[in-house]
């Protein structure tokens, strides 16, 4: 029987790990991001939220209409600190949104996000 050296095993272990590492983040993190410029907006079926990417003076806020037809937005609210804003919550799914940029304009809709 042939023996494989150590090194090879423990190449193919670690590998293996950060393979599935990666899809258990991937598989987590699952949101539907949109851009416009250099904003961002993210949504799930049932959460989004803002990223502004622009220190203009201008605020970010992710838009959209849910499955009961309400209509809700949710801004960065942290300015253009680098960071995304607070994640906002619905009990009816998102049935499309959007990004848009205040005194801008906004990014094409997207349907159904995941």
């Amino acid at each position: 029987m042939r023996k494989f050296p150590k090194n090879l095993f423990r190449t193919g272990a670690v590998l293996s790990g950060a393979f599935l590492f990666a899809i258990t983040t991937a598989t987590s993190a699952s949101a539907t991001t949109l851009s416009h410029g250099s904003d961002r907006a993210q949504a799930t079926a049932y959460a989004m939220r803002a990223y502004d990417g622009e220190s203009d003076g201008n605020g970010v806020y992710a838009d959209a209409y849910l499955a009961n037809g309400a209509h809700v937005s949710q801004w960065d609210g942290n300015g253009s600190d680098g960071n995304w804003g607070p994640w906002a919550e619905y009990s009816s799914r998102i049935a499309r949104f959007r990004v848009c940029e205040d005194h801008v304009g906004c990014s094409g809709w997207v349907n159904n996000p995941s």
